[in-house]
């Protein structure tokens, strides 16, 4: 059985490159996305004696803006040229900031095991709690625009179809749309932003591992309705949408679709620190890892120039 890592990368190449030595065996095959604002030489350079290793081209490189649809498409370039090249597998989407829990011979076990499993963590939009005050449908009612690359850095506006444009916070918005010279944008919004009724909305963990059959029909179902991919370029953060409504939707329309929770443990919880938690080499963060490698495969998130000796804590006692 082939494991096919799609691996999202922006930075410490040496962290990649670790990742994927800790990782690689016969069975496995990395397909990796340098996000299109980053250096890819250094990359490349790193992992050249590997020959289970495939960076994608410049043409399937996108940029990857903080909650735009630029991930998602990076996403679905890496699952066509899986789907190229495997028959029998996962397809396991990892960021680069991600190591795991286990060693090689345990994550092929507990794949080949559980076959067929789709393990992805979702929930209904609008949700039973969480997600801001509406509950997750500004993302899928409202249009978002980026004002720059920089991380948060957008805005959320109705329609003027929506009686919520009338208000005085969408004049200060417009202004600041128009002197960022994006104005075209406004264009827009002569249009009600209306979720695609074909596919019921879910939410969920952007981390997940899918066997090349569900990931055969999901391509095939963006391939068949194209606007769906449209309809998502005015989504905030689409990657925590986009592939969680076409499982749900995928299946409750076929029966041999079992959905599970993702095996990427990611701590969004953690009182006063910056939100995912960065892991470092501390008791309470081994603990914590100690305690969710008993039920997940992999881990986010790290970061080398903060502290990789959490990574080697891993390695001798977890791996």
């Amino acid at each position: 059985m082939e494991i096919n890592y799609i691996i999202l990368a922006h930075k410490n190449p040496q962290q990649v490159k670790r990742l994927i030595n800790q990782l690689s065996s016969s069975n496995c095959f990395f397909y990796i996305h340098i996000d299109k604002s980053a250096d890819i030489d250094p990359f490349i350079q790193s992992l050249s004696y590997m020959n289970n290793v495939y960076f994608l081209p410049d043409k399937y490189r996108e940029f990857g803006i903080w909650g735009d649809i630029g991930i998602v498409k990076a996403t679905i370039n890496a699952l066509r040229l899986i789907i190229k090249k495997s028959n029998f597998g996962y397809c396991v989407l990892l960021s680069g900031q991600t190591y795991p829990l286990k060693n090689n011979d345990e994550i092929n076990k507990f794949f080949k095991n559980n076959y067929g499993l789709n393990f992805i963590s979702t929930f209904q939009i609008p949700t039973v709690q969480g997600w801001g005050p509406k509950r997750g449908m500004d993302r899928l009612e409202l249009y978002k625009i980026n004002m720059s690359n920089k991380r948060m850095d957008f805005i959320q506006i109705p329609s003027l179809l929506d009686s919520s444009f009338y208000k005085k916070v969408t004049i200060t918005k417009i202004k600041k749309i128009i002197k960022s010279n994006k104005s075209l944008f406004l264009k827009k919004l002569f249009y009600r932003r209306k979720h695609p009724s074909k596919i019921k909305p879910f939410g969920g963990s952007q981390w997940w591992s899918l066997p090349i059959e569900t990931v055969r029909l999901m391509i095939n179902f963006i391939d068949e309705n194209p606007y769906y991919l449209k309809y998502h370029e005015d989504t905030l953060l689409p990657d925590e949408i986009f592939f969680q409504s076409i499982i749900m939707n995928l299946k409750e329309n076929t029966d041999n679709i079992i959905v599970t929770p993702s095996i990427t443990h990611v701590n969004w919880t953690r009182k006063n620190v910056p939100l995912p938690l960065t892991f470092t080499n501390t008791t309470k963060d081994q603990n914590e890892l100690k305690e969710q490698s008993k039920t997940n495969l992999f881990a986010r998130k790290f970061d080398i120039e903060t502290d990789e000796k959490i990574l080697d804590w891993i390695d001798k006692k977890l791996i």
